[in-house]
């Protein structure tokens, strides 16, 4: 079987990004022949690689293991080009960033702010989503990294660096029946209607086992999946929640929330933190990102 090497290659970008039409923008072509390619792969394979979906692109399970053999002969090759290359222009590209909503309000805009302007022919592709699903796509090689809320689970297989700590406040609106409530014992406050993350969601995990460990139960009245609807139930009075200070410090300024400090208690500092898998190689523009997140 002799197989042209960029069928592979467009295969690569296929099963990873798992969209025609936004693999067919990276590579510079257009949908209708990346399909006519992608077939003409699978007449030579023998076999079905993927089924087309209304949601995308789901790969068969020989598509899997194609895709298993194809990512580390491809990766192995970008990374050779990479050590080879003196220079590289930075005229095109795509950088593929898993993140948290904490982390994309708390750190990320700045940078790719920053990085827009030193390299706008840069594509930047941000998936939005828990600390734990966020893990399990880079696992997967469908973003080049991650940057989520610890605490995650430990893994040899990627390497953790610190990008930020922030802490949690708990507040309440300005114009509800605890607007008045300026401190509160902690006891009490497991008494008054809390909002917070569904189960589903890595800060319910973190908050319940940080109370669980005062001997407190935490149960939200009002489960959600983002800080932004946190604030707009917050906004219609309906009871109190913990939000990070940078995100409840405009809406305090503005009159529209106020703080509730907490009599003799304190929610520890939490981490914002940059997860590589080192089994990945990252493209360049990907690891000048990285550079300038470290930075």
């Amino acid at each position: 079987m002799n197989i042209d090497y960029d069928y592979y290659r467009r295969f690569y970008y296929v099963a990873k990004y798992r969209n025609l039409s936004l693999v067919a923008k990276l590579l510079n072509t257009n949908q209708p022949n990346l399909s006519k390619l992608m077939n003409k792969l699978e007449e030579q394979m023998g076999c079905k690689l993927m089924i087309r979906t209304n949601k995308g692109i789901k790969l068969t399970e020989e598509g899997e293991r194609l895709y298993n053999h194809v990512a580390i002969a491809y990766n192995e090759l970008r990374a050779a080009e990479a050590e080879l290359s003196s220079e590289n222009d930075m005229s095109s590209g795509m950088v593929c960033i898993g993140s948290t909503y904490t982390a994309l309000d708390y750190v990320l805009s700045n940078v790719i702010k920053k990085f827009n302007t030193s390299y706008p022919n840069i594509k930047i592709s941000i998936s939005d989503n828990t600390s734990e699903k966020t893990v399990d796509i880079l696992k997967q090689g469908l973003i080049d990294f991650a940057i989520v809320d610890s605490p995650i689970k430990e893994n040899t297989r990627f390497r953790q660096t610190l990008v930020k700590q922030y802490k949690e406040i708990l507040v309440t609106s300005n114009t509800g029946k605890f607007a008045e409530l300026k401190s509160i014992k902690i006891k009490k406050l497991f008494s008054l209607p809390i909002i917070g993350f569904s189960d589903y969601f890595g800060n319910a995990d973190y908050h319940r086992q940080f109370f669980s460990e005062k001997g407190l139960e935490w149960e939200p009245v009002i489960g959600v999946s983002s800080y932004p609807q946190i604030i707009s139930i917050l906004l219609k009075n309906t009871g109190v929640a913990f939000l990070p200070i940078e995100i409840a410090e405009p809406y305090i300024k503005q009159g529209l929330l106020n703080e509730i400090k907490i009599d003799k208690f304190d929610l520890p500092k939490r981490e914002i933190i940059l997860i590589e898998d080192i089994e990945q190689h990252s493209s360049i523009a990907a690891r000048k990102f990285i550079t300038m997140l470290k930075g």
